[in-house]
């Protein structure tokens, strides 16, 4: 695994210079102590210290720096998009191929009011300082622990070594990620949101646009990656995960980093056919206070695992191919899953 020229990190509190390994990922406590392994979290309230914000008159494009968790944030103005997709890869949705994608058309252009969202995925150290808080639970996995699992054990450290700061967290349900981005004075993305953010008003087929992919453009699996489906006729330089920011040639219209590739991201959105109808409860929030796993017990109002509304991921990942980078994929998975390839950015509302 080679590391990219630079490594770009907006954070307002100090963070670690960081080694990338070709194997190995995981990290704890970023200050070398052991998180509180607490099996569910403390009610969530929104955090509502103010962002520090850009120019009085905001247009796309603009940015602040949140003073919670040291993200940068990309204004999106109110407007039309073109949302989803009818080209041939979008139609190719097979469960054989594609597993639990989802429907991408028919197209439609759909109207989204301003919003904010994250530059990029939230990182391991990012994630730690709702852990520190005691509002965020650990990871699920990642904390030093082998299970036997010969990609999760890859991971088997990815959260508590420093190493990995700077990388996207994973192993995180929707709820973690859900409470995460509230005690941040933030939220999840919706799915228009994240689609406007990805693709920009003119209906591209990826991030940067229609031009064919390329190894500087998003990490996917491609020569590296320890899949029997790893693809090579490319080499994004990591096997895993990368660092948030490591390809800049993949950059939104609005400038938004890693929307394409490296890890899914959990969308608050439910699964449905378009087209796509904010009134119709697709959008309706999950206020349950999260899930729990065998063989504990369940507390009051949590969430089986395994029970639904389902909730959507976008993005693509490192652990698959080509055709998931596009902007229009639709995934989707029970609240309470987690995996090694999936995480979040937030977004927030306009003021």
């Amino acid at each position: 695994m080679r590391r990219p020229s630079s490594i770009i990190i907006f954070m307002c509190l100090p963070v670690l210079a960081f080694v990338v390994a070709c194997s190995a990922q995981t990290p704890a406590s970023t200050d070398g102590t052991q998180e509180p392994s607490s099996t569910s979290a403390p009610t969530v309230e929104a955090n509502l210290a103010s962002p520090t914000l850009a120019p009085t008159e905001l247009s796309s494009g603009d940015t602040r720096i949140s003073e919670v968790d040291g993200m940068e944030q990309i204004y999106i103005g109110a407007g039309e998009f073109i949302m989803g997709a009818d080209d041939e890869d979008a139609k190719d949705t097979n469960a054989n191929v594609n597993g639990v994608a989802s429907p991408e058309n028919p197209v439609q252009t759909i109207f989204v009011p301003a919003f904010w969202i994250d530059k990029y995925e939230v990182t391991n150290y990012q994630y730690s300082l709702c852990v520190k808080a005691n509002i965020c639970q650990p990871p699920k996995l990642g904390n030093g622990t082998y299970v036997g699992n010969p990609i999760d054990d890859l991971f088997f450290d990815y959260y508590s070594n420093p190493v990995y700061a700077d990388y996207p967290v994973v192993y995180v349900d929707f709820y973690m990620a859900r409470d995460y981005c509230l005690w941040a004075g933030r939220r999840l993305p919706v799915e228009r949101e994240w689609e406007k953010a990805a693709r920009g008003t003119d209906g591209g087929k990826y991030t940067w646009g229609n031009d064919p992919i390329a190894n500087d453009r998003g990490n996917f699996c491609d020569v590296n990656c320890p899949k029997a489906h790893a693809n090579h006729n490319y080499d994004d330089g990591y096997a895993q995960t990368a660092p948030v920011g490591s390809y800049s040639d993949g950059a939104s219209p609005y400038g938004a980093m890693d929307i394409a590739g490296n890890v899914w991201e959990w969308v608050n959105t439910i699964p449905m056919n378009y087209p796509y109808d904010p009134e119709d409860g697709r959008e309706e929030p999950d206020t349950r206070p999260g899930s729990c796993y065998p063989p504990s017990p369940c507390e009051e109002n949590e969430v089986p695992f395994g029970a639904g509304p389902q909730r959507v991921w976008r993005g693509g990942t490192w652990s698959n191919g080509p055709w998931w980078m596009r902007v229009t994929v639709r995934y989707h998975s029970v609240p309470g899953y987690y995996h090694n390839s999936l995480g979040f950015r937030c977004a927030g509302d306009a003021e």
